[in-house]
């Protein structure tokens, strides 16, 4: 505690985290945007040691405290988060419920984190959480020998990264075990995806070219061509390892994926033996389902998981896949804090919220998406089309500077949102509230839309 007494912003946190708590709903609605001039200043501390590509918004933007869905920054400015944080904070800023539970998981010794060798009791029940989730239509006792069933989990990773990573492993072993000849290996991947930032991960999405064997080929196809995707699999057959996708691109105007689409894809991976791989590190917990790939009506091979399973608690991604691809030895794929005890608790609080909460996350989920669709037929001349799905959705402006000078607009009225503008064609605004959103909430956020664009 003498730390943190020495710390003058310590004040400035507790008394913005008291104003929240204390401040109805309603009220802080009415004060969004504004600085909030009864709490004490904050001392500045500049980012001059940041690298560049952070040092985008002046320090008074940047984050003090939040509650649910709102945040104050260290200008006293009270903001309305439309993102969940960065897309990882799946109840929102302290939550109640799970700060109750992490407290309590605390008090009684939980342990923060341990060696990933001996993974504590609530890692080993998150992994049996996760498999009953993906098989939830079928006996448990008969999914542990089933090699068409997704049964096998590993929870020693940190990032959706690496877990992207360990996918694209997992794939290359199985390519080599099934087809020895093979002089080449081919992944298939959407344009505008978004995998994670290693190398593997990257290079899916065009980079690093120069570094990668001939012999390791990455094709991009544009989302829900079919034709495109059909002529790829035509012209490298039996040389396909994987095929990644994410059901919602959010890295690319959150698009989303046609189940017409996905079960081509489907039927094309088996016809070749190839691996259908799908990154919900975006979708996962954002559904009533927790995973999106089922409202495919399909069974990947592997299952990327990430961002919002422990509510944005500590990092911890996880794969779920079949038995028979399980080929990776203990340290092929690992991160330090993988297999942590407490992140995995928090996962089960998480993954327990959201079963409480179906039919509210169904309601306010439909109540966004049909809000958006009413503003897009509100504003035919200014927004092109609505994006995405639920909570993951967001609108497309006729242009780049439409959507830049939207984007501004919602900044300087205390709205936190995206904005995809940074290629030729790109003019959408992303959201993604936390589950924990109202409707009056997202009222007021529909209102604020209008008004912007009523003055385009």
């Amino acid at each position: 505690m003498d730390i943190l007494k020495k710390i003058d912003i310590i004040r400035s946190i507790e008394s913005a985290n008291n104003f929240l708590e204390s401040t109805p709903p309603e009220i802080l609605l009415k004060n969004i945007g504004r600085i909030i001039t009864n709490l004490p200043s904050v001392p500045r501390t500049e980012k001059k040691w940041f690298q560049k590509s952070y040092v985008i918004e002046p320090e008074q933007h940047d984050f003090l405290t939040g509650k649910g869905v709102f945040y104050i920054t260290e200008g006293r400015k009270l903001f309305l988060d439309a993102t969940a944080g960065h897309y990882q904070m799946t109840w929102g800023y302290n939550n109640p419920d799970l700060m109750k539970n992490l407290q309590h998981a605390l008090k009684i010794g939980i342990p923060w984190d341990c060696h990933s060798n001996i993974p504590g009791f609530y890692v080993k029940k998150l992994s049996e959480k996760l498999v009953k989730i993906c098989n939830s239509d079928t006996d448990i006792r008969h999914v542990q020998n089933n090699p068409d069933l997704l049964n096998t989990v590993l929870l020693g990773i940190a990032t959706g990264s690496v877990a992207c990573s360990t996918s694209m492993k997992l794939a290359i072993n199985y390519f080599k075990k099934i087809k020895p000849g093979a002089k080449k290996i081919v992944f298939i991947s959407l344009n505008g995806n978004y995998h994670g930032t290693d190398f593997l991960m990257q290079r899916l999405r065009g980079m690093w070219k120069e570094l990668f064997s001939k012999n390791l080929i990455f094709e991009m196809v544009e989302p829900n061509d079919i034709k495109s995707l059909r002529d790829i699999f035509k012209k490298h057959k039996n040389n396909i390892a994987a095929f990644f996708f994410e059901p919602v691109m959010m890295n690319r105007e959150a698009i989303l994926l046609n189940r017409d689409f996905i079960q081509e894809a489907r039927h094309l991976t088996e016809s070749v033996d190839a691996l259908m791989i799908v990154d919900e590190i975006q979708t996962c917990c954002w559904y009533p389902e927790i995973f999106m790939y089922k409202q495919y009506d399909i069974v990947p091979d592997i299952l990327v998981l990430g961002k919002g399973l422990t509510a944005g608690f500590h990092p911890l991604s996880a794969i779920v896949y079949k038995r028979k691809f399980d080929s990776l030895k203990q340290y092929d794929a690992i991160s330090t804090n993988g297999n942590a005890p407490l992140p995995a608790f928090m996962a089960l609080c998480c993954l327990n919220l959201i079963e409480q909460n179906l039919k509210k996350i169904v309601e306010i989920s439909h109540y966004y998406e049909e809000s958006l669709k009413h503003l897009v037929k509100e504003f035919p001349d200014i927004i092109i089309s609505f994006q995405g799905k639920g909570l993951l959705s967001g609108i497309k402006l006729r242009n780049q500077q439409l959507a830049l000078l939207f984007h501004k607009k919602c900044i300087e009225k205390g709205i936190w949102l995206r904005v995809h503008a940074y290629y030729e064609g790109h003019s959408t605004l992303l959201t993604k509230f936390a589950l924990s959103v109202s409707k009056d909430v997202i009222d007021f956020t529909i209102d604020s839309f209008r008004k912007i664009l009523k003055k385009f």
